[in-house]
Order: structure tokens, then sequence, then C-alpha cells
């Protein structure tokens, strides 16, 4: 009798503080949704500590610091989430994110050690997930941009995004695209030819144009995002691909010191309609570098002002600084 007293008792707990870890969740998420991280980052940081072995709880301060882009925390709490809940494929998806994201600003000793548990916990999460096409992404993504003394392989990464299209035709498409190295302007139309359902999206041209940009054909580049932007905003990720393409344009534009005047015009468009400070912040100094092509060095001395007054990252301080 007693021994089945103290099971309810325990059992009646573990419902307790599911159902308040379900609250929470819902609370961040929403947070999340609206793009308030630091207002979910103080419903998490009370329910945390060095001894928390709680998963859900670290996982979800962890993705918070990631979207904060704190990366040396979001790292850690995710680690500790994995060797909590090993299965939880979200948990694994996120620290491979974290991972990913450390090597890009650890030193050259430690980024291969941050790039191999990123690709793990990326292989970790297909496996646990095979159904869910964020987990072909990421580990394809990886595998298509890493070098491969970090595991990095294109062709293995073309594979998954065919293995994709089993599952979800249009995401596995959008990966190949994002993925493939065209040998020319043809190579890139009849690609285009075979895969209908792109033709009206702005990826293809995005892409293509990034490509074209690394090789610094910025003329090519900028008519390829001015495609991009002229394509139906169908979902948010078209939306947001949109949206980053104005950005884009402009920065080609700058390079190949052309098209001014319309990649003003884009600029503006992208600070009214982006939600990102960081992002906001980069296009007004892009803003400022036009305005000056332009011959009114007045208002891009401005912008160049107000810009170094406030802005906290010590990148862009760098730009300003040595570019007016």
């Amino acid at each position: 009798m007693r021994m089945a007293f103290f099971l309810s008792v325990f059992l009646l707990f573990s419902a307790i503080a599911q159902a308040d870890n379900a609250s929470l969740a819902s609370q961040v998420k929403a947070l999340w949704q609206a793009k308030d991280y630091q207002a979910a980052k103080q419903l998490l940081v009370d329910k945390v500590t060095p001894k928390t072995k709680d998963a859900q709880l670290l996982a979800l301060w962890g993705e918070t610091e990631a979207k904060l882009n704190n990366t040396d925390l979001a790292e850690e709490l995710l680690k500790k989430a994995v060797k909590y809940e090993a299965n939880n494929a979200d948990y694994q998806h996120w620290y491979a994110t974290a991972s990913c994201n450390k090597a890009t600003s650890a030193s050259m000793f430690s980024a291969l050690g941050y790039a191999k548990r990123c690709k793990k916990a990326y292989e970790t999460a297909l496996k646990l997930a095979p159904e869910h096409p964020r987990s072909y992404i990421a580990l394809a993504s990886y595998l298509a941009q890493a070098p491969s003394i970090a595991g990095g392989d294109k062709d293995a990464a073309l594979a998954l995004a065919n293995q994709l299209k089993a599952i979800d035709k249009l995401q596995g498409l959008l990966l190949e695209i994002k993925i493939i190295d065209f040998a020319d302007t043809t190579d890139f139309e009849q690609f285009l030819e075979q895969a209908v359902e792109l033709k009206s999206r702005p990826e293809p041209y995005f892409y293509r144009a990034q490509q074209l940009a690394a090789k610094q054909d910025y003329t090519a580049a900028i008519s390829l995002f001015a495609q991009a932007i002229q394509q139906p905003a169908v979902d948010d990720a078209a939306s947001q691909l949109i949206l980053e393409s104005r950005y884009q344009l402009a920065r080609n534009a700058i390079l190949a010191k052309t098209k001014i005047t319309e990649a003003i015009a884009m600029l503006l468009q992208f600070i009214a309609e982006s939600t990102e400070e960081e992002r906001r912040e980069w296009a007004q100094f892009r803003l400022a570098q036009l305005y000056a092509l332009n011959g009114d060095k007045e208002l891009a001395h401005t912008i160049v002002q107000a810009l170094t007054s406030t802005t906290e990252d010590d990148k862009l301080k760098q730009q300003l600084a040595e570019t007016f």
C-alpha cells in the first residue's frame, strides 16, 4: 500500500511538471513567433540552473539563445538537452545548428570539432525523423558547404535532395536548386524547364544569382535578383527570399557601381519590411554607400553618424570606420 501511495504521488507530480512544461513551451513558442526572443528568455532563465536535467527546458532556452545569436550559451544548453534526451529529433537538430554556428566563430583548432559535432547531430536528427524535410535540408546544406576535411560531400548532398523528392517533391527541388552548381546559363535554363514547380518561385533565380555574384559577375546577378523579386510571394519562404533579394540586389549594385537609383529603392523597401534589427542596420550601411555613390554625401554621412552611435555590432562598426 505504501509503495503504491508513493508511486501515485510520483506520477501525480510528474503529470503536473509535464503540464507546466507544455504551458511554458506554448508561451515560449508564441514569443518566438512574434520574434520577441528576449521575452522568451525571461520566461526561462529562472527555471534553469546548472543542475537542471530537464531536456525540454534546456532545449527551449538553448533555441532561444540561438535565435538571439548567443552562440556559446546556445551550444552549451543544447548539448545538455541531447545528453538527457538523445532521441529527440528537434533537440538534435538545434544542437547541430548551434554547433555549426559555433564552428564559424571558433578558433581554427576547435572549429573542426564543432563542425563534426554538427554533422553527427544532423545525421542523428535525420535517423530519428526520416519523414521530416527539415532533416534532409539541414544535413544536405551542411554537406554541400563544408570542406571535405569536415565531412563535406556535394554528391552526398545531392543524393539527399533526390531522396527528399520522394517525400516532398517541391522541397526536394528547392534543396537541389540550392546545392547544384550550374555550368552556364543554358544549364540553368534547362534545369528550370524540367523543374516546372520552381519557375514561378524566387529560389532558382536567387541561388543562381548568388553563384554569379561569387564569380564577380555582378551585373548578371543583379538581373537574376530582380527576377526573384518579381515572383509571387506564395508562402513565407518565398516572401523572405524576395525580401532578401532586395538587399542582395543593392549589395551587388554597390560592387558593380551600377543601378544605383533602383538599388536605393530596393533597400528602402527592405528596411521598411524587415523585422530583424541587425539586418536593418546593415541595410542602412549599404544605403549610405549607395547615397555616397549617387553623390549625396551629406545624407550618407547622416546615416553613418546615427549608425555609429547606436549599433552594437562590432563587424558593422569596423565596416563603418573603414568605408567612411
